[in-house]
């Protein structure tokens, strides 16, 4: 399976991008010009068809970066409220006691909307889009989060 940050192929050679996410078969790439598509990990490859032109070729692996996909207050959608809403209550707690250990980090509480989802990211690696699609299965969400939060707390 491809990991995030690598840069695949389609096999048609037309098209490449840097992973974004995988969510079971489908992966989700950014091309270069910032277009998002998903495609069945069937189709892509991690190294470039010989259909592919010279720079897709001689394309650098460009490693995911969450900056491009931080949220902003102006982006929080009802939506973006009620999927923060689903997450498991020891998850955000366990967020919360991990940002506020923090040096000169303030409470949890009084982050918004957009500062919780961004942190709950980076903290689980578990990304916004990956929290939507599973917002209608609360529970293999915070296993998700559960693998990422552990892992985090190896890291320290």
């Amino acid at each position: 399976m491809f990991k995030v940050g690598q840069t695949v192929w389609h096999r048609d050679g037309k098209r490449s991008g840097v992973v974004l996410d995988c969510d079971g078969d489908r992966v989700f790439i950014e091309q270069e010009n910032g277009a998002e598509l998903d495609f069945p990990a069937g189709e892509l490859s991690l190294t470039a068809p010989a259909a592919a032109t010279p720079a897709h070729r001689a394309a650098a692996p460009v490693p995911y970066s969450m900056v491009d996909r931080t949220l902003i207050v102006a982006d929080i959608t009802p939506e973006h409220v009620r999927v923060l809403g689903l997450i498991p209550p020891r998850t955000v707690q366990a967020v919360a006691a991990l940002y506020e250990k923090r040096p000169r980090a303030g409470k949890f509480s009084a982050l918004d909307v957009a500062q919780k989802l961004n942190l709950i990211a980076e903290i689980t690696e578990v990304p916004y889009r990956t929290m939507r699609a599973y917002s209608d299965r609360p529970g293999e969400m915070g296993l998700l989060m559960g693998k990422g939060l552990a892992d985090s707390q190896k890291a320290r």
